[in-house]
C-alpha cells in the first residue's frame, strides 16, 4: 500500500489519553492534520489549550459511546489515516463484559464505518498490546509476533468474573485485536486500504494530559508511581516487566503511516524489560530521596524470565532506541513533582 506523509488528515480516536496526546503531538510536530476524538466536550478542553498554537491543524471532535454502530459516521470522512486508541485500560473489571464489550465493539464499530465511508484511507492503525501476545504465566522465553495470548482467553472462557480483573483486560485486549485481524480478511476483497497493529507493553514516562490527582494517572505510568512510593514490597519487586517510553510507542505511531512496508504487519513496539526493584535502584542512583530502597541490586545479575522480539520494529519502522530506565525515573519524578503527587512535593 501506498505510505501517507504530512499534509495527510489523521483520525485518533480517544485523543486525551496519555499515549494518545503524545500521538496527537508527534503527528502535529510531524505537520500532519489530526482530528481527535473523546467522549465530552469537557475531555477536550485540557487538549485544546495545550495544542492552541497548532492552529486549526487539531480538530476534536465528540464521540460519546464508541460501542454504538455508526459511532464513527459523521467524523470519518477525509482522512488519510485511522489511529484506534480507544479503548479502556485498568484493572478493576468485575465482570468481562465491562471492558471487554468497548474494546471489541469499539474496534469493529469504526472498522465498520471505514468500510463504508473511508473513500480516502489509506491505511488503519490499531493500538494493541503486547498482553496480547504474552501469556501468563510465562511457558516460554521468547515472545513474537506469532504468539497470541490463549492463555487468557481460556480462563475468562471457563472461569467468567472468577477469572479476574487482570485476565479479563489481558482477553478484551486479544479479542479487540482478533477481531480486526478476520475484519480485514473477511472484507478484503471490499477495502482499499491496510490494517497495522501495534503492540506495546507497559508504557512509561511523563505525561501530557491533564492528570491533576494520582487517581488520573495512566495505569501503566502508575506502575511507575507505586513503585516509587512503596505500594510494591517483598517479591512483587522481583516481579519482571516488559516497557518502553512513552515518546517511542508514540513514535512508532507515526511511523507506521508512512513506513510502507508496516501494511498488514503486526509489530511488538520496541521495548526493554526491568525487575520492579531496578526502578528502586534507579532511585538510589539519581539520588532522590523519601524512595524506599527495597533490597538494592538484588536483581541486578538475575536473567529475565521472557523476551518480547522486536526486531519488526526496528526493521519495519526504523525504531532502535531504548531508553534507559533511570531515565523514566527521572522524568517520572519530575512530572510527579510538578503535579504536586503525593510523595513528591516539588
Amino acid at each position: 500500500m501506498v505510505a501517507v506523509s504530512p499534509p495527510a488528515k489523521v483520525l485518533i480516536t480517544g485523543a486525551n489519553g496519555y499515549l494518545a496526546t503524545w500521538v496527537v503531538k508527534m503527528y502535529l510536530d510531524a505537520g500532519y492534520s489530526v482530528r481527535g476524538t473523546v467522549r465530552s466536550q469537557s475531555k477536550s478542553a485540557f487538549s485544546k489549550e495545550k495544542f492552541a498554537h497548532y492552529g486549526d491543524r487539531l480538530e476534536l471532535v465528540t464521540v460519546k459511546d464508541i460501542t454504538k454502530d455508526g459511532a464513527f459516521d459523521e467524523v470519518i470522512g477525509g482522512v488519510d489515516v485511522i489511529v484506534h486508541m480507544a479503548s479502556p485500560f485498568h484493572f478493576k473489571a468485575a465482570t468481562p463484559d465491562e471492558l471487554i464489550t468497548p474494546a471489541v465493539r469499539g474496534t469493529t464499530s469504526i472498522l465498520s464505518t471505514a468500510l463504508k465511508q473511508g473513500s480516502t484511507l489509506k491505511r488503519f492503525i490499531l493500538t494493541s498490546s503486547a498482553v496480547a501476545i504474552l501469556e501468563f504465566p510465562w511457558r516460554q522465553r521468547v515472545f513474537t509476533e506469532e504468539n497470541w495470548n490463549s492463555a487468557a482467553l481460556e480462563a475468562v472462557k471457563t472461569k467468567g468474573p472468577a477469572a479476574g480483573p487482570l485476565n479479563i483486560y489481558l482477553a478484551s485486549k486479544t479479542l479487540a485485536e482478533r477481531a480486526a485481524w478476520e475484519f480485514v480478511d473477511v472484507h478484503k476483497s471490499e477495502i482499499s486500504w491496510d490494517l497495522v497493529v501495534l503492540n506495546p507493553p507497559y508504557i512509561f514516562g511523563p505525561s501530557l494530559s491533564a492528570a491533576p490527582t494520582v487517581d488520573d494517572i495512566n495505569t501503566s505510568q502508575r506502575e511507575v508511581y507505586d513503585t516509587l512510593v512503596g505500594v510494591r514490597t517483598g517479591k512483587q519487586l522481583q516481579t519482571q516487566a516488559h516497557w518502553v517510553h512513552v515518546t517511542v510507542a508514540a513514535e512508532a505511531h507515526v511511523r507506521a503511516a508512512h513506513a510502507v512496508g508496516a501494511g498488514g504487519q503486526r509489530i511488538i513496539v520496541r521495548s526493554a524489560s526491568m525487575y520492579y526493584q531496578e526502578i528502586l535502584d534507579a532511585a538510589a542512583e539519581l539520588g532522590i530521596p523519601n524512595v524506599p530502597r527495597g533490597e538494592p541490586g538484588s536483581m541486578k545479575d538475575v536473567p529475565y524470565g521472557s523476551v518480547l522480539e522486536s526486531t519488526k520494529a526496528e526493521e519495519l519502522l526504523g525504531l532502535t532506541q531504548v531508553t534507559p530506565l533511570k531515565d523514566v525515573v527521572a522524568e517520572s519524578v519530575e512530572d510527579f513533582k510538578a503535579r504536586g503527587y503525593a510523595g513528591f512535593a516539588a
